[in-house]
């Protein structure tokens, strides 16, 4: 009884084996991607993360707080108040969107802003508040670094810096 058991198990631990080998041979691609943002030649943040082709976000970074307004819309005789909220601070997201072999296309977004009051607008009758704020607001910026490489991520604003350099992680 013994014996016919392991025949038929053996396939299956054969199998597996294989299938163990195999994934081995393709593990998942991991870098490790060091960010550093600078505002006229200071560094303001800075991370790092592993990032991989699992499709994960390489991280989040935010000192701020979250302004609360109100937001008014009007449909035929129909007026609806809805409170809304608008991020006011420094914040770096930085979302891998691709892991190819030793490159990674990465999603910036920046942000780097100050609250300076609310205002109204809309019609007398439905009025709605505006969060103010002013600063640097880059939003998905697309780039391409490779294995070892170090950029500047271009943000429009000569006071900032934002340089990615990416590693390959041997674990």
């Amino acid at each position: 009884m013994m014996h016919s058991i392991s025949r038929v198990i053996s396939p299956f631990l054969v199998a597996g084996a294989f299938m163990a080998s195999a994934q081995a041979e393709t593990a998942p691609v991991q870098e490790r991607l060091d960010a550093a943002l600078y505002k006229d030649g200071v560094q303001i943040v800075t991370g790092t993360s592993i990032i991989g082709n699992d499709g994960k976000a390489a991280f989040v970074i935010s000192n701020g707080e979250n302004i609360g307004y109100g937001h008014c819309t009007k449909v035929g005789n129909t007026t609806t108040l809805r409170s809304e909220s608008a991020f006011v601070g420094r914040a770096l997201f930085i979302a891998p969107a691709m892991v190819d072999g030793n490159k990674a296309m990465v999603s910036v977004s920046v942000q780097d802003t100050e609250f300076v009051g609310k205002s109204e607008d809309g019609p007398a009758d439905c009025r709605s508040e505006v969060a103010n704020k002013k600063g640097l607001i880059v939003e998905k910026r697309n780039v391409v670094v490779a294995d070892g490489q170090t950029i500047d991520v271009p943000l429009g604003d000569s006071h900032y810096r934002l340089v990615l350099k990416l590693h390959n992680v041997a674990l």
